[in-house]
């Protein structure tokens, strides 16, 4: 399997080199949409609600190895030729790294999604800064007299997480990182008050034996990064309303 992998990889970066150059990409960085003038302050009541599906992955290079190939095939003359080739390198990839998407984000996090923890994160967080007079956690969007008593209802977001490359060498460092999202809208007219986004990372660097060896450990890694998002968000919040005042 590693022989097929390595062969497919070479071939594949062989073809890619004669395709059509992309235009560059641009890495993904931290961005806070700024709140509607005078609105934060005047808010008392939040609802907080998980929402959106998640993603469990492995980027190497600050680029998922499926997303680079997707780029490679999408300005290349052999797209169709290519993309079977593209698809198993990136299971063998996946393979190689001793990696199932599925089966180890079930076993690392059990039965609760990224989306969940990073709202109850964000939830305490906020609560314990005290500058809201009541914050709200469900399961699903509120209706009826739970969402009329919100002065705003918050959606938090986890589209990815996973483990990422944060430095080569021998061996290669990893750290359990999360992208995570935050929308503030109010329900009655549905105006996106405040809005946020950020690529969270663990500050711990470790070999991917670390990982794979101990899955244990890696649940831990996966939900103190998610921890640290949902508070990365809380403050984000709490400084744009301090700064609107």
């Amino acid at each position: 399997m590693r022989a097929v992998v390595v062969v497919l990889v070479v071939l594949l970066a062989a073809v890619s080199g004669c395709a059509t150059s992309s235009p560059s990409s641009v890495a993904s960085t931290p961005t806070t949409t700024a709140p509607a003038a005078g609105r934060l302050g005047a808010l008392r009541q939040l609802a907080v609600v998980p929402s959106g599906e998640s993603r469990f992955t492995v980027i190497e290079n600050s680029a998922e190895p499926g997303r680079t190939f997707d780029e490679v095939l999408r300005w290349g003359p052999f797209h169709s030729l290519l993309r079977p080739i593209a698809e198993l390198v990136h299971e063998g990839i996946n393979w190689l790294l001793q990696v199932d998407r599925k089966s180890d984000a079930a076993v690392d996090l059990g039965a609760a999604a990224p989306r969940s923890l990073v709202s109850a994160a964000f939830v305490k967080s906020l609560d314990t800064s005290g500058r809201f007079g009541e914050i709200l956690a469900y399961g699903r969007e509120p209706r009826g007299e739970d969402r009329r008593r919100a002065d705003a209802i918050v959606r938090i977001t986890v589209p990815t997480w996973g483990l990422i490359r944060v430095q080569e060498g021998d061996p290669d460092l990893l750290s359990a990182f999360a992208d995570v999202r935050a929308e503030m809208v109010e329900p009655a007219t549905g105006v996106v008050v405040w809005a946020d986004s950020e690529d969270v990372t663990h500050p711990e660097r470790l070999p991917l034996k670390s990982f794979t060896s101990d899955r244990e450990f890696t649940r831990q890694q996966l939900l103190d990064v998610l921890d640290r998002a949902g508070q990365r968000l809380a403050s984000e919040l709490l400084y744009s309303r301090g700064a609107e005042r």
